[in-house]
């Protein structure tokens, strides 16, 4: 123990200087992992992914002596890198000041028990499926995002809070044409209805043009972050489901419940939890078609 101490901290190291280094490295990989936990499910992965690759290859192009590569990748990294970081993910850095500022949410992933977890998440997928399938009967139009991995809090602050117990009751009359929240998106975060009357983004890619603004502010949100968006189309009375950037059309209330059961409710204990189960069946047309739809 001592040799590796001598080796790794110098021969004049003492155990106080080895308890610094392990706090040192114990901050370090906390933050690392709160950030990795902060990213996870929004845009932010695959640029943080391409950012890795060209550090990699720039390694590479300077083992191979390749003199031209390495000398632009060299001056990227290190005239661009920490403008682009702060560009690309400002709205993540800004939410992480927030959440450090509130300092509540950082425990928040002990506080929970797993059998009362699954059971609100099965309440609450139960509440948005009669919800839903009372909208679609009615032919009321509705927008309802369910939170996956990614934090939804900016979309959130798009709207009115009201962090309420989710219940097809609040949900319907949120819908409700006399109701000033009914153009917007209801937010549902960890069990709970966060916020009403929520602006979302718009796709970019091409639609059919039956679609309306609402599946469009679906698939918007689907393509930039991880979370599922029930969609109930004034029009047709037609349930669909944005995820993935997909857009599931034609759902009846079996398969809104299965698919949403899939994503949200934990199968038990040994698993990862809510937010990573991918639904075993795929509603609808098969997935080329679906991509195709939208």
């Amino acid at each position: 123990m001592h040799r590796a101490l001598v080796y790794l901290l110098g021969p004049d190291a003492t155990a106080a200087d080895a308890a610094l280094a392990l706090l040192d490295v114990g901050v370090v990989a906390f933050l690392v992992y709160r950030f990795l936990r902060l990213i996870r499910g929004t845009r932010a992965v695959p640029i943080l992914y391409g950012l890795s690759l060209m550090g990699l290859v720039y390694v590479g192009a300077r083992s191979a002596n390749l003199e031209t590569l390495s000398w632009l990748l060299g001056h990227f990294l290190n005239y661009s890198f920490i403008f682009g970081v702060i560009v690309l993910f400002q709205s993540d850095i800004r939410r992480a000041l927030a959440e450090l500022g509130r300092g509540s949410r950082l425990l928040a992933a002990f506080a929970r028990d797993e059998q009362d977890e699954r059971a609100a998440q099965r309440g609450t997928v139960d509440a948005v499926v009669k919800a839903a399938v009372r909208l679609a009967r009615h032919r009321v139009g509705a927008l309802v995002v369910l939170e996956r991995t990614a934090d939804l809090s900016d979309v959130v602050d798009t709207g009115l809070r009201l962090d309420a117990a989710v219940s097809p009751e609040l949900l319907v009359s949120i819908f409700q044409p006399a109701s000033p929240l009914h153009d917007g998106a209801a937010v549902v975060q960890k069990a709970r209805l966060a916020a009403a009357g929520c602006l979302l983004p718009l796709s970019v890619a091409a639609a059919p043009q039956e679609l309306g603004t609402r599946h469009r502010a679906a698939l918007g949100l689907a393509e930039e972050l991880d979370a599922a968006v029930v969609v109930v189309s004034e029009e047709r009375g037609e349930i669909s489901v944005a995820l993935d950037g997909v857009l599931h059309r034609g759902l009846d209330e079996q398969a809104l419940r299965t698919l949403l059961h899939a994503l949200f409710v934990p199968p038990g204990r040994g698993t990862s939890g809510v937010g990573v189960v991918r639904p075993a069946v795929k509603p609808g047309a098969g997935r080329e078609e679906q991509r195709a739809a939208h």
